[in-house]
């Protein structure tokens, strides 16, 4: 088989040894997390990849999950009977009662603990959910019809359609919620941001078209960002049963912060569809990326289609990046489709188990790098992937005669990089 990673790292200004029982093993490619890529590309246009996608607001029985048990994962808003339940409509066409023609002008206005119904129509504005305004419950009604659509210019910062500051337990369910920005970069930053110790429950959300016109290569476009390093802010979330596609960098971003005396971001990400545009040379996309101490349970999640191409940067459907934590689980997700499926860089003590990644293009199922150490690798299904299915260019005591830095514990697949990884059983 053809090693495309040796291929890539010809150059000696990337190349890295990496000697192990006398075989030599060439760096890969780098990822490209949010805040940490590559310099921007100009812009230009790309296609929307049109992809058959999973529903929202059906039963994920075939997911190994009910939906009535989805009613209690998360923050749960308080209930609305002191408080009451105040009512949007763009027009009042749905909804003559409605008090309120604005998202924001309701938000605004209510009361901790109350609902906000909001009707069908397109509501052109960005919606700020401050602190103060603890268990607000914001819905669509129908599911997905009202539409939170991007002002054609952005002047206020974050550039984010809905930004979830300082509040606690706001839950925001079944809207759309979409893009894209109107100018040439950075114009549209993410579609839901929480963050300064904000917490959420985001569920049954078609987040879409977080990008800039055109589709560009500058690295913002985040379907669903908590916390972020850069700003030393923190976030807290529940991310479950949203379909977020079309995104310019980053499906979900999970950041941890900078100062060890602040609180670092937590989410639960599950149940997602998260599907990105497809071969590109113009940005490099990650699906889910957890980041620099942040913690995360990542599960039964759906993630396809980020490829960069040429494979000089990894796409990533899953990546770990700088989190040195027992909380960060990565598990029963299926990966498809993207440059690297999942990818551990300067991860140690993680638990990524039962995953099924396959049929990624350039390089491997589960890769993990030089500083990933004493993760739990075990139970993956790994097939059909381009370089190997499993990959690891660490080095420590564990499964001879691979000797690398992580145990490997029952993974099947049929390619390796070094003996002694995967179980090489057939699909």
């Amino acid at each position: 088989m053809l090693d495309l990673r040796h291929a890539a790292a010809c150059s000696a200004a990337v190349l890295l040894t990496l000697l192990v029982a006398g075989a030599a093993f060439a760096a890969p490619p780098s990822p490209s997390p949010y805040d940490g890529g590559p310099p921007a590309q100009a812009p230009i246009s790309l296609p929307i990849l049109q992809t058959a996608l999973f529903p929202l607001g059906t039963s994920l029985t075939s997911f190994g999950v009910a939906a009535s048990e989805l009613a209690g994962v998360g923050p749960q808003a308080a209930s609305s009977t002191s408080s009451g339940t105040l009512i949007v409509d763009d027009d009042r066409g749905d909804c003559p009662n409605a008090q309120f023609t604005t998202i924001q002008g309701a938000v605004t206005a209510a009361p901790p603990g109350a609902k906000i119904k909001v009707c069908a129509g397109v509501y052109v504005e960005q919606v700020t959910i401050p602190a103060g305004k603890d268990g607000l419950t914001l819905y669509s009604v129908p599911d997905l019809a009202a539409v939170i659509k991007a002002p054609p210019v952005i002047v206020s910062t974050p550039r984010s359609i809905v930004t979830i500051t300082g509040a606690h337990d706001v839950t925001l369910r079944h809207f759309t919620i979409t893009g894209p920005g109107g100018g040439p970069c950075d114009s549209l930053e993410y579609g839901v941001r929480i963050g300064e110790g904000g917490s959420a429950l985001i569920t049954d959300n078609h987040i879409t078209q977080i990008r800039d016109t055109p589709f560009s290569g500058c690295q913002n476009g985040v379907g669903v960002l908590v916390g972020r390093n850069s700003q030393n802010t923190f976030g807290i979330a529940t991310v479950v049963h949203n379909l977020i596609d079309d995104y310019q960098k980053g499906g979900v971003v999970i950041d941890g912060t900078t100062d060890p005396m602040v609180a670092d971001s937590n989410a639960e990400v599950a149940y997602n569809e998260i599907d990105g545009a497809g071969p590109t040379a113009v940005i490099a996309q990650n699906g889910i990326q957890v980041s620099r101490d942040a913690t995360a349970n990542v599960h039964h999640n759906v993630v396809a289609h980020n490829i960069y191409s040429p494979a000089t940067t990894t796409g990533e459907g899953i990546l770990t990046f700088q989190v040195d934590s027992p909380q960060l689980t990565v598990h029963h997700n299926n990966v498809y489709d993207n440059t690297d499926g999942i990818g551990l860089y300067t991860t140690a003590n993680a638990e990524i188990g039962w995953n099924d990644s396959h049929d990624n293009v350039a390089y491997d199922g589960l890769f993990a790098d030089t500083d990933a150490t004493n993760n739990l690798i075990e139970h993956n299904k790994l097939r059909d992937n381009a370089e190997f299915d499993c990959d690891d260019v660490s080095t420590g005591p564990y499964n001879a005669p691979a000797l690398v830095a992580n145990r490997w514990v029952q993974d099947l697949g049929l390619t390796e990089n070094r003996p002694g990884l995967c179980k090489h059983a057939t699909p």
